[in-house]
């Protein structure tokens, strides 16, 4: 017994005959910045694209990102459609695309429908109705090519080309099924219709989007083109600042688009397609797609330089608080002096920053450099700042302790003492906070090597290990014991020295 037919997918793309509607060539000019009427139409209404020309028609590029994934770049890419992509000429009808598909099973066998481009109208005295078609024909080629049927990769070509050649199969009326070539001579337009007109289209396929990008995405002058033309806009004007005596140029990068995928370039500067919510395809690389990244150029993206990306990158706290934090530069600790974000584009609008020293009397009371440290930040950041902590205490412990406490009376002495003594108490207590939540993490971890053995043995996926890396937290209370026990050698001398004041 057959069952029912479902009803075939139809893809009106356009209409071909409205004379009114006029197409500018693009021959020649492969890229070039897109009119902002026409970006503002991508989603998240972006203020900068690049119209880029394709065999497949032209495409929009925009929502620049730079993160740990694609340090190289990854872009948005939208097909752009309708009349205004299209070429001088016009073949006088409406077409429709027809894909394939399953769409019924009779004995147990499965039946497929074909691809195909349908004629929905033809204009009454137009090109296609003096060459012989109706709307009672299937278009299977033009010029002996399918354009994998996408009907816009189709329109883009026709509509450039004064005369084509279509292989088309009646579909209904008497000689159902027969096939037959039609040459067209199409009509000329007089005058291009305004760019700004395209319609955006949000594809989401690769082989609707990468395949036919992928040669001009190979190239670093597109992506210099995009740099500049982000840059040029009020959200990511790039600032200076210095680094250790280098002027660098500062752009505050954006959250990644509310996207299901993007184009990204890996390693060589090849283009690869991105999933968002997928796991990284570059071992060590992670990304939070909710964040923003600090961008450091080498020279202005504004400018004629020869430059596609940033040198470097640099995580913005999730609470977007600058000022007073603790980035780690190029390998070396830097605090952010001055910072200031413009309320209404939210462009970097101020930064300054200084090279970070650890500070010997704040850990004299027990603070932790690791303080103004991004809250989101690895384990190691902290880790690595209190080992720089621990350092610079010693170093003054060596060379500048003796000093003071020969200059000292009684009463400095004593605040002194107490001093120590308060932040040896502080220390303990954060000190014993971090044991006890490595014993927690401990307990949980063999909670789940229990979970995972009870789910492989029932054929179920095992739970995923939660936290941060143990070995971090134990290098961090560690080190934190270190401190203590430097802090109580310093409290002793402090002591000694107040009993002999006090004699």
């Amino acid at each position: 017994m057959a069952h029912a037919r479902p009803r075939p997918e139809w893809h009106l793309m356009g209409r071909l005959l409205v004379l009114g509607c006029m197409a500018m060539s693009l021959e020649g000019q492969p890229a070039r910045p897109a009119p902002a009427a026409l970006t503002a139409k991508a989603p998240g209404h972006p203020s900068y694209g690049l119209k880029v020309n394709t065999e497949d028609g032209p495409f929009l590029l925009t929502h620049l990102r730079y993160d740990p994934i694609s340090p190289a770049g990854r872009i948005s890419a939208y097909r752009l459609s309708g009349p205004a992509t299209w070429g001088p000429y016009r073949l006088g009808m409406d077409l429709g695309s027809h894909r394939s598909g399953v769409v019924g099973k009779s004995e147990g066998i499965w039946t497929w429908s074909y691809s195909r481009f349908e004629v929905l109208r033809v204009e009454p005295g137009g090109p296609a109705q003096r060459a012989g078609l109706d709307e009672t024909w299937w278009i299977l080629q033009v010029d002996g090519q399918n354009f994998q049927w996408q009907l816009p990769t189709l329109l883009y070509y026709a509509t450039r080309r004064p005369t084509v050649e279509v292989l088309a199969q009646k579909r209904s009326g008497w000689g159902k099924g027969k096939e037959k070539r039609f040459q067209i001579e199409l009509q000329k337009l007089e005058a291009p219709v305004d760019p700004s007109a395209a319609e955006v289209e949000d594809t989401t396929t690769l082989e609707q989007v990468l395949q036919p990008l992928g040669p001009q995405l190979a190239e670093p002058a597109l992506w210099r083109t995009l740099a500049r033309l982000r840059s040029s806009t009020p959200r990511f004007a790039p600032i200076p600042v210095v680094l250790e005596g280098r002027t660098w140029w500062v752009v505050r990068g954006a959250p990644a688009a509310q996207r299901s995928h993007a184009i990204g370039l890996d390693p060589n500067r090849q283009p690869r397609w991105l999933i968002r919510g997928e796991n990284a395809q570059i071992p060590g690389a992670t990304e939070r797609q909710d964040l923003a990244f600090l961008e450091f150029w080498e020279a202005d993206p504004c400018g004629d330089a020869a430059v596609a990306a940033p040198a470097f990158l640099c995580a913005e706290p999730p609470d977007q608080v600058l000022k007073g934090r603790l980035l780690r530069l190029r390998g070396h600790w830097f605090e952010v002096a001055e910072a200031a974000l413009d309320p209404g584009s939210g462009r970097l609008a101020k930064f300054r920053v200084e090279p970070w020293k650890a500070d010997a009397l704040s850990l004299l009371r027990g603070e932790l450099p690791a303080r103004n440290l991004d809250p989101s930040a690895p384990v190691a950041d902290l880790a690595a700042l209190e080992q720089l902590g621990n350092e610079a205490l010693i170093e003054w412990k060596t060379r500048a302790l003796p000093g003071l406490l020969a200059t000292l009376t009684v009463n400095p002495a004593e605040d002194l003492v107490i001093r120590l003594e308060k932040g040896i108490l502080d220390l303990d207590l954060t000190a014993k906070r971090l044991r006890a939540r490595l014993d927690e993490e401990a307990r949980a971890e063999v909670a789940r090597k229990a979970q995972a053995e009870l789910a492989a043995k029932r054929g179920q996926a095992a739970p995923i290990a939660q936290g941060a890396s143990t070995e971090d937290l134990e290098l961090v209370a560690d080190l934190l014991d270190q401190r203590k026990a430097i802090l109580m050698a310093v409290l002793g001398n402090a002591k000694q020295a107040l009993a002999s004041l006090r004699r």
